[in-house]
């Protein structure tokens, strides 16, 4: 209810990004607007990042770094590629490998779309760290969190590299249930990463909480934010994936006990999993890589039941680390850490 928040006047950035009339009015309209889950980040300089990114993509040229409050003094982005980060802690009633499994994904979002590249540590020092907190907690009063609904999380811009989740949520790692931690997690990590809210609505750095659905988990506006900062994957064409494929978090295994009476429903059961890999062809078709096994989705989206990497690549080791189809001649390009430190991949194995 309105009336059970405290809120200050609007900024023009929050009713910019969210359509209402630049009017700097608590009216009716802005308070609904404010009470709505959404992410607790500062709107003022939104406007400003978007503009200058779409004068940018016009002219042909990278858009500029801007420096606002809200960012740590060193700059707006990261001066390196590769990232760590921390699982500080999480919401009790979630299991652990489950939610590594969905802040996997969401960190992996950003990389399949621009240069970046992202690895958990479990007990050292981290460049980004996750966390989940009551009320006031030593962040500033504005940045206290609220209870169920308003404000479900926020983060810091670069290179202070935090965020915060709310434990007063309800959160879930399914799609229809509580707040979808992989959703809230892939938007913070947009801020740590330095991107501003989107006024585009389907977008997922738009301030707004959104159910995850058979869309594109990241719109052409987060892909451009991110690739203005960070440049394109060095490994090839982005791949925007689908929200369907990230309904649950389980982990997947062809021993699993009780998977015979399973195998009729395996043609979607990579949803409930996490992969190794992921590829697309000239054609469209998605290509998802997990063990022995790999999967193809169509561009209109059915899927094909688990099928063995041996059937179609017969010296392909298990639990490769990257895929990539060449434009030129179709061929299929798989890669494996040889080792853990450095994580270089040293194997290259080129087939039809």
């Amino acid at each position: 209810e309105p009336g059970s928040r405290e809120f200050s006047l609007p900024s023009p950035g929050f009713q910019w990004v969210t359509h209402l009339p630049l009017s700097g009015v608590l009216d009716t309209s802005t308070l609904h607007q404010m009470n709505l889950p959404r992410c607790g980040v500062s709107d003022a300089e939104s406007h400003a990042a978007w503009a200058e990114r779409v004068r940018a993509l016009l002219s042909g040229r990278r858009a500029k770094t801007r420096r606002g409050k809200r960012y740590a003094q060193q700059g707006g982005k990261w001066y390196k590629r590769h990232l760590t980060y921390r699982i500080v802690n999480w919401p009790w009633y979630l299991p652990q490998h489950q939610v590594r499994l969905a802040v996997k994904a969401a960190f992996d979002l950003w990389s399949n779309v621009s240069s970046l590249a992202f690895w958990e540590v479990l007990d050292s020092p981290a460049d980004i760290r996750l966390a989940f907190f009551h009320g006031d907690h030593n962040d500033g009063l504005s940045n206290a969190f609220d209870g169920p609904g308003g404000a479900l999380a926020h983060a810091f811009f670069p290179r202070r590299g935090e965020a915060h989740f709310d434990s007063d949520e309800r959160w879930s790692l399914h799609s229809g249930k509580g707040r979808n931690l992989f959703v809230v997690v892939a938007h913070e990590i947009g801020h740590t990463l330095g991107l501003e809210h989107s006024p585009v609505r389907s977008a997922l750095m738009s301030p707004y909480y959104k159910k995850l659905g058979k869309d594109f988990v990241l719109s052409w506006d987060d892909i451009l934010a991110v690739q203005n900062l960070y440049g394109k994957p060095s490994k090839g064409s982005a791949v925007r994936l689908p929200g369907k494929l990230f309904a649950h978090f389980q982990d997947w295994s062809p021993d699993f006990p009780g998977n015979d009476q399973l195998q009729g429903s395996l043609g979607s059961y990579y949803c409930q999993s996490f992969f190794d890999a992921i590829t697309i062809d000239a054609d469209h078709n998605l290509y998802i890589f997990k063990g022995h096994h790999y999967w193809v989705v169509s561009k209109g989206g059915n899927a094909t039941e688990p099928q063995l990497l041996r059937t179609r690549w017969a010296e392909l080791p298990a639990g490769i680390d990257a895929a990539a189809v060449s434009e030129a001649d179709g061929k299929f390009y798989f890669f494996k850490v040889q080792s853990s430190e450095p994580r270089v991949l040293q194997g290259l194995w080129p087939w039809c």
